[in-house]
């Protein structure tokens, strides 16, 4: 898994207090990543062995500061059937580095 990745998933369950929803973080595990210039698309396989995450759960997720982007980054965690679907981090303006290697993480808002 790709460091920002690693660092969004770790944050988001440092952020968010439901505890199925940390134990899929902890357990992500990447099944592919798709870079689109303006972003990434991170699909994570399912772990079926563990409790779903409750649909009702909406994972509050980090804005990314980096000298190497023009007006930062977002990024939403994406959930299906209770378990991890996707991680989406997306430019907010311009494109984004494939290896983004200078980055800070905080609150959205």
């Amino acid at each position: 898994m790709e460091k920002l990745d690693q660092e969004i998933l770790r944050w988001i369950a440092a952020h968010n207090s439901d505890a199925a929803l940390g134990d899929h973080l902890e357990a992500a595990s990447v099944k592919k990543r798709d870079y689109m210039r303006t972003g990434f698309f991170t699909y994570f396989e399912p772990q079926p062995d563990l409790p779903p995450v409750d649909s009702a759960i909406k994972p509050t997720c980090p804005h990314i500061s980096s000298p190497e982007l023009m007006d930062g980054a977002g990024s939403t965690l994406f959930l299906r059937n209770g378990q991890l679907h996707y991680l989406e981090i997306y430019s907010r303006g311009g494109f984004i580095p494939e290896e983004l290697e200078d980055f800070q993480l905080g609150d959205a808002g």
